[in-house]
C-alpha cells in the first residue's frame, strides 16, 4: 500500500483539533471527471474556501494522507444524526471518527481503487483492535447518499454490478477477509455474555467458551477509558501497554475477561446465574 503524505494546510478545513477515533467512515469523492483523483481531491481540501476535509484520499494508483489520524477532519457534519450514530461515536461524529475519499475518475480503475481502499481500511482497524463493526458509511451517519454506490442501487449496479445493500456487504467482508485471513463466525452454540461495567450494562456481548468469558476488546476498553492499540512486534492487541491474548470473531478483536481486567486495573466477578461479567474499580469481589 502506496501512502504519501501531503498534509492539508487550510485551517479553515483542518481546525487542529485532537481527537480519539471511535470509527471509520467510507465517502466517495462523487466526482467522476478526468484527473479527479487523490492528489487533486487533497488539492480542493486545501483551497482556503474549501470547508471540507477528510484523513485520506483514495485512488487507483495511490492513497494520499490528508490529515493526520488523531487530528479532526469536517466529513460528516450535518444538521441531524442517526440513532445509531449519536449512540455510538457521539453528539458530533466528526470529533472521534476517520474519514476515507474513495475516488470515482473516469480515468481511473474503479477496480484498483477499491481495493487500495479495502487495504486502507483493514490496516487502520486492525491498528486500532477493531473490527468491521466499527465501519461506516457516510450514509449511516447522516443520511447522506455517500458513497452512492454503497446506498443506491442505481449506482451500485453500474459500479459494481450488484444492489447497494450487496455492494456493501461485499465491502465489509473483503475488509474482514484481509483482517482475520480465514473469517469465521462465532459458533452458534456458545454462550452469550452480557458486560457489566460500575452497574452499567454495555450494549456489547461476549461469549462463553471452554468455561472462559472472552470479550470484545475495544468495547470494554473504551468504556473505561483504556488506551487500545496494535503492536505491530508481537501482532496483537494492546490495552494500557499489556498483551492480551487475542481472538478475532467475525473481524472483531476478544479476550479473557480476566486479562481485560488486569490490563484495565480493574476487579472482576462471574455472575453465572445471569451470565454477565461484572467489572468494578477499587473493590475486591470473589
Amino acid at each position: 500500500m502506496k501512502i504519501i503524505d501531503m498534509l492539508i494546510t487550510n485551517k479553515t478545513a483542518r481546525p487542529g483539533t485532537r481527537i480519539t477515533p471511535r470509527g471509520l467512515v467510507i465517502h466517495w469523492t462523487a466526482n467522476e471527471g478526468k484527473g479527479a483523483n487523490a492528489v487533486a481531491n487533497r488539492n480542493y481540501f486545501n483551497k482556503h474556501t474549501t470547508e471540507a476535509s477528510a484523513h485520506y484520499c483514495v485512488d487507483d494508483k495511490q492513497t494520499v494522507r490528508c490529515l493526520p489520524e488523531n487530528e479532526m477532519g469536517y466529513h460528516v457534519g450535518a444538521k441531524s444524526y442517526k440513532p445509531d450514530a449519536l449512540k455510538r461515536l457521539s453528539t458530533y461524529p466528526n470529533n472521534c471518527t476517520i474519514g476515507i475519499e474513495m475516488c470515482v475518475n473516469k480515468d481511473g480503475d474503479f477496480q484498483n481503487m477499491y481495493k487500495n481502499t479495502l487495504e486502507l481500511a483493514a490496516d487502520i482497524l486492525k491498528r486500532y483492535g477493531w473490527g468491521i463493526d466499527h465501519l461506516w458509511r457516510h450514509y449511516d451517519i447522516t443520511g447522506k447518499s455517500c458513497p452512492a454506490y454503497f446506498v443506491t442501487d442505481s449506482f451500485a449496479k453500474r459500479f459494481t454490478g450488484l444492489s447497494a445493500e450487496q455492494a456493501w456487504t461485499k465491502f465489509m467482508d473483503d475488509v474482514q477477509k484481509i483482517l482475520t485471513g480465514n473469517p469465521q463466525k462465532i459458533q452458534t452454540n456458545v454462550d452469550k455474555v452480557s458486560i457489566e461495567i460500575n452497574g452499567v450494562h454495555l450494549p456489547s456481548q461476549g461469549y462463553l467458551k471452554d468455561g472462559v468469558s472472552h470479550l470484545p476488546i475495544r468495547a470494554v476498553a473504551e468504556a473505561v477509558g483504556g488506551k487500545v492499540e496494535w503492536c505491530a512486534d508481537t501482532k496483537q492487541v494492546r490495552v494500557n501497554g499489556h498483551d492480551l491474548t487475542e481472538t478475532i470473531e467475525s473481524g472483531i478483536s476478544y479476550a479473557p475477561a480476566r486479562e481485560l481486567a488486569a490490563a484495565l486495573d480493574m476487579q472482576v466477578e462471574w455472575d453465572g446465574a445471569c451470565k454477565t461479567v461484572r467489572f468494578s474499580k477499587g473493590c475486591a469481589c470473589e
